[in-house]
């Protein structure tokens, strides 16, 4: 007879559900192992051998054929010790085939039979909710992630002796006590962190804190209000980091579904536990220094980059000029249709990368241009400064604003807000979150869920984004005058589509055209400065 037990990949796309195989027949002892196998899952056996000896239970004296099915898919990963581990103990009479009938096991084994935790244990459990099966057995490590996909058993094990009948539980009383032992101390560690891991906090940061730039936070709330990218272009210190960094905070929480998704992904990449607030959208902000394959995701084993760990969220590049070009050029795709494709020889992987864009650079080298005063970049310099950012790139930012030097009388807080002076000013970050979620609720009724003004398309333009015949002249000055590209005009009438969200009004307004165009006339950069 040969047993059979459930067990699953995983891969940057989620889990696909596979089989273990086993049979132990006469001949030499050997371990064979079958089904189109990787190196990492071939280096198991050992492991397995070693493992189940260690648990004090009989290793077959035959030769121990392990097929991993189906055989046409490549298979790599160490998440298949124990189901593989399973599979032999089943097929030698060791665990019944009741107790692991209709689940899916996953899970590294050590040398002493511990089981340990892996990557992507959220996505296989999900992928088994989905086809219907009974449980799923975990390691204990990865518990409190397992248990975010309700409605299906969940089964932790710390040692592998767990899972064996009790009847040979009996023979390695002392060894299993001890391991019971640990278990219960590991149960309450893991208990009272669950209680607090996924525990909303309140932000810290806060737009009040911002000394003056009004105009600047008006952008950003727009930005926030459409999901729309935006560059922020200034001197050093006049707040760039501040207000992207702020951002989080006037987005509206995510939706379960939203959750579930991108903890996904942050299970597959091992980064679940950097995760503190579920509910808040992720903000990601990475060096520029970043290779092509850590921001777009790949590798040897295909993961998810940057661009999918910001899904839902921001993706914030600070220093926009000293990332390399060749990774600023990957974004071309994400920004324009949120999702990335990598391609392999093993086959094609679609990420997600919904992601909203927030940028920052200085006007030159030395930060200072045009203050002549400061800035001693020739025009050469200044030019081949904005030449490190293509057109076609410019062209998928929506918004791009410059900032200004702060003045003393704001910095003194004269004219800047002050938190406890302010709730009810639309610049706090209370204010600009409610009027946030109220143009998301407008563009949900609008364009459906989880849909945003940034990502209608042309047919909806031309539904939703109807001019006046004053406005449709101002928009063909400014088209014919600025040089604008048709993605540059069709962003143009997607911001001042948001602006009059904000407002509440039902038709785009020649104040609201006249406000998208200044953030857009900087596509003209070094040239127009």
């Amino acid at each position: 007879m040969v047993s059979k037990v459930g067990c699953a990949m995983v891969t940057a796309m989620g889990a696909t559900l596979l089989e273990v195989e086993a049979d132990v027949s006469g001949g030499l002892p050997d371990i064979e192992m079958t089904g189109n196998l990787g190196s990492s899952v071939k280096d198991g056996r050992e492991r397995i051998r070693v493992a189940v000896k260690k648990c004090g239970f009989p290793f077959p004296q035959g030769r121990v054929t392990i097929n991993i099915a189906p055989a046409a898919m490549r298979k790599e990963g160490t998440g298949f010790d124990l189901a593989v581990a399973c599979a032999i103990l089943e097929e030698m009479g060791i665990i019944s085939e009741e107790r692991l009938k209709g689940k899916v096991v996953i899970g590294e084994l050590g040398l002493d039979g511990s089981v340990i935790g892996v990557r992507g244990v959220l996505p296989v459990v999900l992928a088994a909710y989905k086809a219907g099966r009974t449980g799923c057995i975990v390691p204990l490590a990865n518990y409190d992630e397992a248990v975010l996909v309700p409605g299906i058993e969940i089964i932790p094990v710390a040692h592998l002796s767990e899972l064996v009948d009790e009847a040979y539980k009996m023979i390695h009383d002392e060894k299993s006590t001890d391991c019971n032992e640990i278990q219960d101390k590991v149960y309450v560690n893991e208990k009272n962190n669950e209680a607090n891991k996924f525990k909303s906090k309140k932000p810290s940061l806060d737009f009040a804190d911002i000394a003056g730039q009004e105009y600047a936070k008006k952008a950003m709330l727009t930005a926030a209000a459409g999901r729309h990218n935006i560059l922020l272009m200034g001197p050093p210190g006049a707040g760039k980091t501040m207000l992207v960094s702020r951002i989080p905070t006037i987005m509206p929480s995510m939706s379960e579904s939203e959750q579930l998704e991108l903890a996904c992904l942050y299970s597959v990449a091992g980064k679940l536990a950097d995760r503190e607030n579920m509910e808040e959208r992720p903000f990601r902000a990475p060096h520029h220094s970043i290779t092509p394959a850590a921001l777009a995701g790949g590798g040897r084993f295909i993961e998810p980059g940057e661009v999918s760990l910001a899904s839902k969220g921001v993706l914030f590049l600070d220093e926009l000029t000293r990332y390399d070009t060749r990774v600023i050029e990957q974004l071309r795709e994400p920004l324009e249709t949120g999702k990335i494709m990598i391609n392999r020889v093993t086959g094609a992987y679609e990420l997600p990368a919904d992601f909203m864009l927030a940028a920052a650079m200085n006007p030159c080298t030395c930060g200072f241009y045009p203050d002549r005063t400061k800035c001693r970049c020739t025009q050469w310099e200044v030019n081949r400064h904005y030449g490190r950012i293509s057109r076609p790139i410019l062209d998928r930012i929506d918004i791009s604003i410059s900032l200004q030097r702060v003045s003393f009388d704001e910095l003194s807080g004269k004219h800047g807000a002050v938190r406890q002076n302010c709730e009810d000013t639309i610049y706090t970050s209370a204010g600009m979150r409610k009027a946030v979620e109220k143009a998301w609720k407008i563009q949900r009724e609008r364009l459906g869920d989880d849909r945003c003004n940034s990502r209608m398309t042309n047919e909806e333009i031309r539904k939703y984004c109807v001019l006046g015949r004053e406005s449709e002249g101002l928009m063909r000055d400014a088209y014919e005058h600025y040089g604008l590209s048709a993605r540059a005009y069709y962003k143009t009438l997607k911001v001042a589509r948001t602006l009059a969200d904000i407002e509440g009004e039902e038709h785009i307004g020649h104040t609201h055209i006249l406000e998208a165009l200044s953030y857009r006339v900087k596509d003209k950069g070094a040239e127009q400065l």
